[in-house]
This record gives C-alpha cells, structure tokens and sequence, in this order.
C-alpha cells in the first residue's frame, strides 16, 4: 500500500517471481539484515527480519521480510515470505 500517511509496498511473491528477484546486474546489491527476530515451537518457525538494502552504497528502501518455516525429516525448509518495502524512514 502506498499513499501520503503508509508509503510502503506489501508483497507476497511465488517463488519463481522470488528468486527471478534475486538475479545480480551490474550494480551492487547490498542487503542489510537489523535485529532478526526467530521464534521456534516444535517443527514449526518463523523469522522476522527487519533490512535496509542498498544499491551501489546508497541507500534505496528497507522494510521487513517474514519467513514462515517447518522442519521436516530433521530440515528446516522455507514455506512462505513475505516482505515489506518503503523509501521513507530507512537508516544505515
């Protein structure tokens, strides 16, 4: 959602579309990962990850990405994200 009072982006990608995000190009990716919170009960988790990314050293949005996950045969796998991103109110 974006507008004056929430400028921010919701999103909630298939996993194609997630790792198609992933591609390098010619500029410097740099995500930053701030205070990761993980919370586990059983074989069930979930990783709340607060970031800033920046491209070519400067910063370009941050936001939040969520992952959902189940331990399955002794693995941890990913079974969902999802990720916030804003242009506002991003620090270093």
């Amino acid at each position: 959602m974006e507008g004056p009072d929430r400028p921010s982006v919701l999103r909630h990608p298939s996993w194609a579309d997630f790792v198609a995000g992933l591609k390098p190009g010619p500029e410097k990716f740099e995500p930053r990962v701030r205070q990761m919170l993980v919370r586990v009960d059983g074989d069930i988790a979930m990783a709340w990850t607060p970031y800033v990314f920046l491209i070519d050293g400067k910063v370009h949005h941050c936001g939040v990405n969520h992952f959902d996950l189940v331990r399955e045969d002794d693995r941890w796998k990913i079974l969902n994200v999802t990720s916030s991103s804003r242009t506002v109110g991003c620090t270093e």
